[in-house]
C-alpha cells in the first residue's frame, strides 16, 4: 500500500486541519497514511488523530504564525520558520515517502521545502484564502515563486472554495492554474444528522451557559481575535441587547484573552449578557463542539478575512440561521435572504439589524435556516470531497514522470 504524508509547521490548528482529516477518512483505506506535525501539538487535535487510526510523527520546533515586532524579530521568526521546515522536511524523508506528500505551505513564503518534497513523491497543497494586500514587487516576487514550482510535473494545487481558485490561477503557471481542483470545505452529514435530531443535546448545552428557554441565544464559534471580528460581535452585541433583553451572546474560541482583551470585553458592559467559552471547557470529543453549536437561535460569524469556514458550514448544516460577512467564499455558502444574511465585514450597527430581525422574525429565522441546511448538505459533503481528492491522488500517480514541465 503507497504512503499518504500530511504535515504542517505550526502549533495553531483549525479548519484547514479539519479539512484534512475528512479527506483522510476517505484517503486512509487506499493508502498508509501518516501525519507529520511539531512536537507540543495540542492534546485534543492529537485525539482526533488517533481517532482517525492514523499514523503521527513529531519533529522539533515550530514557526511563529503571530507577527512579530521589529525587523530584529522579523529575522529571528524567519530564522526559526526555515529551521523547522527543515526538521520537517527531513522527518518526512525518514519516513521514505512514495505515494503522496500534501503539505499545508504556499510556495509564496515556503518555496524551497515544496522543490524538495517534490524530489520524493506527488505534492499536493490546499489554499484557503487569498493572500494580504502587499506591494507590487512582493505581489512579483510571489508569483515568480509560484512559476518556479509550476514547473514541477508532480506539484499539485487544490483550493476550498471558488474565491481561492480565481485568486490563485493569477500566480500559477497557465497548465498549473487550469488544473486547480476545487475541494470544497465540507461538513459530513453521518455526523451531523444525529446531534441535529437529538433535542437533549440542545438542552445539556443551553443548560451549560444558564440560558433560559425564553432567551436567544447569538453564537459565534472561532478563534477569538481580531480577524474573525470580535469587537464588531461585541458592538453588535452591545447594540441588539439594548434593543432586545431576551439576547444573550456566546463566543466559543480554543484560546483565552489576554488581560488588554479582558478589559476591553468589559467595556461593552455587556456583564452576564456575553459569555466567552473555551473548547477545552465542553469536552475532547468532535461530538462535544459540534453539540455545543445547537444551543444557539442565531449564528454570527462577523469575520474581515475568510476562506470558506468550517465553523459556518457546521452551524449551517446543524440548521442555524446564519449571519456572516460578505468576503471571500463566505458568499458561496451564505447566499444573502436565500441562505442566510450578509452584512459588510465591520459593520456592526447592520450587524445588530439583522440580528434583532432574526430575533424578532420567527418565520423568516426558519426559512432561512431550512434553505441554508440544504444548501450545505448538498453542495459541502466532505465524502464527496474526499473522493475527489482520492481520485486526483491515484490520477497523479498514473500520470507523468517528475520531471519539470515545459
Amino acid at each position: 500500500m503507497r504512503q499518504a504524508i500530511y504535515a504542517w509547521d505550526y502549533l495553531e490548528w483549525g479548519g484547514a486541519q479539519i479539512h484534512l482529516f475528512a479527506i483522510i477518512r476517505e484517503v486512509r483505506e487506499h493508502f498508509r497514511v501518516s501525519i507529520v506535525l511539531p512536537e507540543g501539538s495540542d492534546p485534543k487535535l492529537l485525539k482526533f488523530i488517533d481517532d482517525l487510526g492514523v499514523e503521527r510523527h513529531f519533529f522539533e520546533g515550530a514557526v511563529d504564525t503571530k507577527p512579530q515586532a521589529g525587523i530584529w524579530g522579523s529575522i529571528r521568526s524567519r530564522v526559526k520558520k526555515l529551521r523547522t521546515e527543515y526538521r520537517m522536511m527531513r522527518r518526512i524523508a525518514e519516513l521514505r515517502p512514495d505515494g503522496i506528500i500534501h503539505l499545508d505551505l504556499l510556495p509564496h513564503y515556503s518555496l524551497l521545502p515544496l522543490m524538495w518534497a517534490c524530489l520524493y513523491a506527488e505534492v499536493f497543497i490546499t489554499s484557503h484564502n487569498r493572500m494580504p494586500p502587499v506591494g507590487r514587487l512582493r505581489e512579483a516576487i510571489w508569483k515568480l515563486k509560484a512559476a518556479a514550482i509550476s514547473r514541477f510535473r508532480n506539484f499539485h494545487v487544490l483550493c476550498s472554495n471558488e474565491d481561492a481558485k480565481r485568486y490563485f490561477a493569477g500566480h500559477y503557471s497557465k497548465q498549473t492554474a487550469d488544473e486547480i481542483l476545487v475541494t470544497y470545505t465540507s461538513v459530513n452529514p453521518d455526523e451531523i444528522a444525529p446531534i441535529a435530531s437529538d433535542a437533549s443535546v440542545r438542552q445539556k448545552a443551553r443548560e451549560f451557559v444558564a440560558l433560559r428557554s425564553d432567551e436567544t441565544a447569538v453564537h459565534c464559534v472561532g478563534n477569538f481575535i481580531d480577524r474573525k471580528g470580535r469587537w464588531v460581535f461585541l458592538e453588535a452585541a452591545r447594540v441588539a441587547a439594548n434593543e432586545n433583553t431576551s439576547l444573550k451572546f456566546i463566543w466559543l474560541s480554543p484560546l483565552g484573552p489576554d488581560d488588554a482583551a479582558v478589559k476591553r470585553i468589559e467595556s461593552y458592559g455587556l456583564g452576564d449578557r456575553f459569555r466567552l467559552v473555551l473548547s477545552d471547557e465542553i469536552g475532547k470529543e468532535r461530538s462535544d463542539v459540534l453539540g455545543f453549536f445547537t444551543l444557539a437561535d442565531i449564528f454570527v460569524l462577523p469575520s474581515f478575512v475568510e476562506g470558506l469556514p468550517i465553523a459556518l458550514l457546521e452551524a449551517m448544516a446543524l440548521g442555524l440561521p446564519a449571519i456572516s460577512t460578505e468576503v471571500n467564499a463566505i458568499p458561496e455558502a451564505v447566499i444573502h435572504e436565500r441562505t442566510g444574511l450578509l452584512v459588510q465585514p465591520g459593520d456592526a450597527a447592520t450587524l445588530a439589524k439583522e440580528i434583532l430581525r432574526l430575533a424578532d422574525d420567527k418565520k423568516l429565522a426558519n426559512e432561512l435556516a431550512a434553505a441554508g441546511k440544504q444548501h450545505v448538505i448538498e453542495n459541502f459533503d466532505e465524502r464527496e470531497v474526499g473522493r475527489k481528492v482520492l481520485n486526483a491522488y491515484l490520477a497523479a500517480l498514473d500520470g507523468p514522470s517528475r520531471s519539470p514541465k515545459n
